[in-house]
């Protein structure tokens, strides 16, 4: 199966994802996810093997298209960067946060991550290893071992357009192509 699908068994657009957890505490710094070190790096197959280095080493190896990463209170809080944001996109992580803070939440989704605002019961419950498959669209998390599921706040359309395009620039580029031209005009 692949990690991605586009369209929901129902025909609706979806943001669909299926993978493995990976799973962090509470208070993960922005810079325990990329080290300030690689802050002039912005090649993203660069970026994606620092990703979480000091805190979980074996991800960059092991990561693959579809996983995502579970984070505790106040995911990366601290200085704001983009580079952990390119380095997730680039490895096709999402992100599900328990109440993430507006810069992470922002960046995340210019830069093309998708995430979803989890339960501190939807946390507790999911744990490292875990086959999950996300609908971002709906806010719906199956578990893959006993098809329990958990419902959040899904993504405002507006927010998965931005997702879905690859962030905040690729959703420029659409917005304009689309754009008519002054000679439709």
């Amino acid at each position: 199966m692949s990690a991605v699908m586009e369209k929901s068994l129902d025909g609706a657009d979806a943001l669909v994802r299926k993978g493995r957890v990976w799973k962090l505490g509470d208070d993960v710094a922005s810079d325990l996810l990329i080290s300030a070190n690689h802050v002039f790096e912005y090649d993203p197959r660069m970026l994606r093997k620092h990703l979480l280095h000091e805190v979980r080493p074996e991800l960059a190896g092991e990561a693959r298209d579809g996983d995502v990463i579970v984070a505790g209170r106040r995911f990366a809080h601290g200085s704001q960067h983009s580079h952990p944001f390119i380095a997730m996109k680039d490895m096709g992580l999402g992100l599900l946060a328990v109440k993430p803070t507006r810069a992470p939440f922002r960046l995340a989704v210019y830069m093309g991550v998708p995430l979803l605002e989890i339960s501190e019961d939807m946390y507790a419950q999911l744990k490292d290893g875990d086959i999950v498959e996300i609908d971002y669209a709906r806010g719906r998390i199956t578990l893959d071992a006993s098809g329990r599921e958990f419902n959040t706040d899904p993504l405002p359309a507006f927010l998965l357009d931005i997702v879905r395009a690859g962030g905040g620039l690729g959703y420029m580029r659409e917005q304009a192509a689309a754009a008519p031209t002054h000679a439709e005009t």
